[in-house]
């Protein structure tokens, strides 16, 4: 479910905003993504392995869970690219696209989390993809706006991707 698409620079910024929605459960956690695009305009996902906690196998986008050390959104995702494809990719954030919420279910416990995802545009200045994190990505595909098969998008970025694909199809 799409949330808004002005950017919130931190926490605290966050909860201002979900005062107005009465939706989102207290206990939701948050992820930052990128939409990289690479010379080519193609979308850069990675496919998910056996240590992701859900959705494996599944195409997602580059990011992940914000931790409490980090000083704001923008940060939480250069960590996150760093720590899944290296310090060789330099990924360029631009603008930001969207706040989404949902709910998956957790492998592991068994149970249903609930999630606001931020998502940003980004491009794929240069460097080489590393597989930083083996246990939770099997590899990097490439795809044009409209070429995905979108039955292989993990259900969150199967909404995030429709959005995407209205914003940026020319």
């Amino acid at each position: 479910m799409q949330l808004f698409s002005k950017e919130v620079k931190n926490q605290k910024e966050l909860e201002d905003v979900l005062k107005n929605h009465d939706e989102v459960a207290d206990n939701y956690e948050v992820a930052v993504i990128v939409y990289a695009f690479d010379t080519e305009n193609r979308i850069i996902f990675q496919r998910r392995g056996s240590g992701c906690r859900d959705e494996r196998l599944k195409l997602e986008t580059i990011g992940g869970r914000v931790k409490d050390s980090d000083l704001d959104f923008r940060a939480a995702l250069h960590r996150e690219i760093f720590e899944e494809v290296g310090r060789d990719a330099d990924i360029e954030i631009q603008e930001f696209i969207v706040a989404t919420y949902a709910k998956t279910l957790d492998c592991r416990s068994q149970k249903e989390q609930d999630w606001i995802y931020l998502v940003y545009k980004g491009n794929l200045k240069s460097g080489e993809l590393q597989i930083a994190e083996p246990e939770k990505c099997l590899g990097y595909e490439r795809y044009h706006i409209g070429e995905v098969d979108e039955q292989e998008l993990s259900n969150g970025a199967r909404e995030i991707y429709a959005i995407v694909k209205e914003k940026y199809t020319k």
